[in-house]
């Protein structure tokens, strides 16, 4: 009785101290636990900026765990941003985190003014959404080099040369006598007079785009843009974390997709009708662009692209 009374007490000993050093594990574990957390949270900018390879010595919130900042990016972000430089005393340069995205606010006009002027900032990150919809194959969003060199060129040649924008008078002013026209037709009411000036920029740039488009070309053309535009505008979560991470919750990418494909069609389908016609003697973006010579010309994909990206960039 005595041997199986010690044999019961040894037993529970063991579990005794297999519980506590299990205990002290778990304790140890949550300690260094929290001293990462506390480390890459609690740092100027949020978690975003520890770690990087210039770690931000500039002033910022340090926001929520994983999110950062990003609850502030609502409707009124830029009077969110504004309130919180101030309360930082940093409206030069603050740093803050989007998710996992460090980022730096400028909210003096000199500071601003200095970023946007310097070369430093030549190359933008791109939105999945811009990405998708083609747009870092167009002169706002692609890479600095060569490939953007040529897409200068043949802008600077072909859409904003003053012979070019001369030539688009009249267009202009056809435009201009639409919006007129809509505007008296509405006498006995109030006048949407937003809907109206973006419909005759719409028509403007097209024709200097394209030259002169039938009824049912513009109507599809100004879905698309209109399209186009709610995504651009919308705020995509997805864009501040890493790929995969970010479920797509309101369909953003998907939306992008289809949208890239129905102007894929619609873009190379003009491309394609104007290379069958001719272009010589026209005087609209495209035609000057298929006239180019052989050393200067863009692939189709890019030109669709180009096109695309002109016909949406007024917005």
């Amino acid at each position: 009785m005595a041997i199986q009374t010690t044999g019961l007490l040894f037993f529970l000993a063991i579990i005794t101290s297999q519980q506590c050093l299990n205990l002290q594990l778990l304790l140890l574990l949550s300690f260094i636990l929290l001293t990462w957390f506390l480390s890459t949270w609690l740092v100027p900018g949020g978690h975003a900026w520890c770690g990087h390879r210039n770690p931000s010595r500039i002033p910022g919130p340090a926001g929520y765990p994983v999110v950062g900042s990003l609850p502030l990016m609502g409707s009124l972000a830029h009077r969110n941003l504004a309130r919180i430089s101030s309360r930082f005393r940093s409206l030069k340069l603050m740093a803050l985190s989007l998710g996992f995205t460090p980022v730096i606010i400028a909210s003096h006009p000199d500071t601003a003014r200095e970023i946007l002027s310097s070369p430093a900032f030549v190359d933008r990150p791109v939105k999945r959404a811009a990405r998708l919809l083609m747009f870092e194959r167009a002169i706002g969003f692609s890479p600095h080099g060569e490939y953007w060199r040529s897409l200068r060129r043949a802008a600077a040649m072909c859409l904003f040369a003053p012979r070019r924008l001369a030539a688009q008078e009249a267009c202009r002013q056809a435009c201009i006598s639409d919006v007129l026209r809509e505007v008296e037709m509405c006498r006995a009411g109030a006048v949407q007079f937003r809907g109206a000036l973006q419909k005759a920029a719409r028509n403007s740039i097209a024709g200097s785009v394209f030259g002169e488009l039938n009824s049912r070309d513009k109507e599809e053309l100004g879905v698309m843009v209109r399209e186009g535009y709610e995504i651009l505008g919308g705020f995509d979560w997805g864009d501040y974390f890493p790929a995969g991470w970010w479920p797509d919750f309101w369909g953003i990418g998907k939306r992008s997709e289809v949208l890239a494909g129905k102007v894929r069609a619609f873009v190379g389908g003009l491309v394609e009708e104007r290379r069958k016609e001719g272009f010589q003697g026209r005087d609209d973006f495209l035609s000057l662009m298929l006239g180019m010579a052989e050393e200067e010309r863009i692939a189709d994909s890019d030109m669709v692209a180009l096109l695309w990206v002109s016909i949406l960039n007024p917005y």
